[in-house]
């Protein structure tokens, strides 16, 4: 089945995992019209994806910079929500080809994992010479191996500890190993925000999850990470200071780092056009226009360039407001409310409630976001709205996938 291999092209890069999920999207609508199902439309997430996307064409005449560009990315938006519908009401309808798929990305998760891990002791141990700070790439092709860990580890944590639940204690020990090689390849890939980001989640999903039985795992899981911090701490004090000391010290200047002032930069080019924003992909023409690109600031001890324009402002609501504008950004946050209201009725499955912390800290406000619209980035998130989803008891016809 074909959504089986979606964890994979994940790994493989953009242009693969877009081409999968576009597949399964155009797939999912030639479904939709030959069997008339029409079960996607029952589900309010789904609908207010359908606004968000009829209001991104309808605004794209308006861009203040490049009309195409509004025009391209609007009219692609639209593979998104469908991936996310064609699995959660598709293809993982049943619990065989759920289980199945988490199989797979549960496979995936460790296999990086594993890779960031030898990556780690390559560079460090035998090759030992590499950039500081050190950021790892696992088997991807740029760095984003530790955000890709913590945005997909909790549905694998669900899943395992619902296994682990409904055996014997014995199954706690692997479940925990695995849990460990996560947190650590999150930790040693020097990415700060998807190792805080991390433990934001594991604390949250062992004061959430309902389930006695997998609570009390998920106390053991907190224990090993306080465990696995305290042991990371002493064996790599350069890295713990760049994750936890570092992070505190950006925290408490960040509207004078780069990432505060590309948000700063996103509010000010959604002020340009305030009710309906600058036009999808258009910040990256509209902010050179009127704020300096960069600036290198030089000091007694440091030598740093603060971007003041990028690609997108590196946070999602930011980003909303900028290029869609209040309406665009009050669309979107009803999305939220959505995906919260989809995600309530399950919150005794571990898998869904996984699934839904991944999607909460994917728009964790005060953290920076990759671009919401990217295609990467849109995989992985709609993946995880579809998985979550498909938890979800709608009255539909039981079919296989």
């Amino acid at each position: 089945m074909i959504a089986l291999i979606l964890p994979l092209l994940m790994i493989l890069g953009p242009g693969p995992a877009d081409v999968g999920a576009s597949l399964i999207a155009l797939l999912f609508l030639v479904h939709v019209v030959v069997d008339r199902d029409r079960v996607a439309l029952q589900a309010w997430w789904f609908r207010l994806a359908l606004v968000l996307w009829v209001f991104m064409l309808a605004t794209a005449p308006f861009a203040l910079a490049s009309v195409s560009e509004a025009f391209g990315r609007a009219a692609t938006f639209l593979r998104f929500p469908m991936l996310a519908a064609a699995l959660g009401f598709w293809l993982l309808t049943e619990p065989k080809w759920r289980d199945r798929y988490m199989a797979v990305l549960l496979a995936i998760v460790l296999f990086s994992a594993v890779w960031a891990l030898v990556e780690w002791y390559w560079v460090t141990r035998v090759v030992q010479s590499y950039s500081h700070p050190l950021r790892l790439t696992g088997p991807f092709d740029d760095r984003k191996v530790g955000i890709f860990l913590t945005k997909t580890m909790f549905p694998c944590l669900g899943f395992a500890l619902a296994w682990a639940a409904a055996g014997s204690l014995r199954r706690l020990f692997p479940v925990g190993v695995g849990l460990l090689l996560v947190l650590l390849a999150i930790f040693l890939s020097g990415e700060r925000s998807a190792f805080l980001l991390a433990g934001l989640g594991l604390l949250i999903m062992a004061l959430i999850v309902p389930v006695p039985a997998i609570r009390r795992f998920m106390r053991y899981g907190l224990l090993v990470a306080v465990l696995g911090a305290a042991a990371g701490y002493l064996a790599f004090p350069a890295s713990f200071d760049r994750q936890v000391g570092s992070t505190l010290g950006t925290l408490s200047r960040l509207s004078t780092t780069s990432y505060g002032l590309l948000w700063q930069s996103g509010v000010e080019v959604g002020e340009l056009s305030p009710v309906v924003g600058a036009g999808g992909k258009n910040f990256r023409d509209v902010c050179p226009e009127i704020r300096s690109p960069n600036i290198k600031l030089q000091g007694a001890d440091y030598s740093e360039y603060l971007e003041f324009c990028s690609t997108h402002p590196h946070n999602a609501y930011v980003e909303m407001f900028a290029e869609h504008g209040i309406i665009g950004l009050v669309i979107f946050l009803a999305l939220i409310g959505g995906f919260v209201a989809a995600c309530l009725p399950q919150r005794m499955d571990p898998v869904a409630v996984g699934a839904g912390l991944g999607i909460l800290l994917i728009l964790w406000p005060a953290v920076p976001h990759g671009s919401f619209f990217n295609n990467w980035n849109g995989v992985v998130f709609w993946s995880l709205v579809g998985l979550m989803v498909s938890r979800v008891a709608l009255p539909r016809p039981s079919r296989a996938g």
